[in-house]
């Protein structure tokens, strides 16, 4: 046996050719991972890029599509608001077109009227006059069918209008013992009243049962009653 002394040498190992392919082929698979571990995040990453694209548009496409709309509907209510405005409008245009005509036609009939009455006094001064008083009081006494009534007058057609009345009292006698009984006819008192209208231009009130009943039946009466029951035929006859 012998002891050595000193330090240990390592013994190297000489290299072979299998060594050195073994290296060789070790750094090609190294090589291969990495192109396979790039290529694989490259198509990763691509994939990813795709469907974060694709998700994009979808979303940009939803976000026009309801930003279109939202145009759409406010377009179509502003529309809706601009015809419901010109309805109004043209609605508006007509009745005012049709109040102006009216209005017109009303100023039309008040024109005839004023005219009309314009030229009632002259009545009461022609030859007529005292036939015509004593018909509206006979008319008078009949509507009222009364027979104690009084009659009063214009101012300043006492004498006519008493004239007139005393005729038309006896008439109306005559008329009441043709078609009342004997005892209303013989009880008829025409009295006659001088305290004047208040206002008229000719024509006379009658009342009866004790002032309760006026019957007014002057020129601007019959002129009013006669305006109003043709004034069917005096707006076709002036508008037609």
């Amino acid at each position: 046996r012998y002891l050595c002394r000193g330090p240990l040498v390592a013994l190297s190992t000489p290299s072979t050719p299998a060594s050195k392919m073994n290296d060789v082929e070790i750094n090609q698979q190294i090589k291969q991972m990495q192109q396979f571990i790039h290529q694989e995040a490259a198509e990763k990453a691509s994939e990813i890029k795709l469907k974060a694209d694709e998700e994009f548009n979808i979303e940009k496409l939803r976000m026009v599509e309801a930003e279109k709309a939202k145009i759409r509907a406010e377009y179509e209510r502003k529309e809706k608001q601009i015809e419901v405005q010109k309805r109004i409008s043209q609605s508006n245009e007509v009745r005012l077109g049709r109040l102006r005509c009216l209005k017109a036609r009303d100023d039309a009939m008040q024109a005839i009227l004023a005219e009309t009455a314009a030229k009632l006094p002259s009545l009461t001064a022609g030859s007529g006059y005292a036939s015509l008083l004593e018909k509206l009081i006979l008319e008078a006494l009949i509507r009222i069918d009364e027979a104690k009534v009084s009659v009063r007058g214009v101012a300043g057609q006492a004498p006519a209008a008493q004239k007139a009345c005393t005729a038309a009292a006896a008439k109306y006698k005559d008329w009441a013992a043709k078609n009342k009984d004997a005892a209303f006819a013989s009880s008829i008192e025409v009295a006659w009243d001088s305290s004047p209208l208040a206002a008229g231009i000719g024509g006379v009130e009658v009342s009866g049962f004790g002032g309760k009943i006026s019957l007014t039946n002057t020129l601007q009466s019959r002129l009013m009653l006669a305006y109003e029951t043709r004034l069917p035929k005096l707006r076709a006859a002036l508008f037609a």
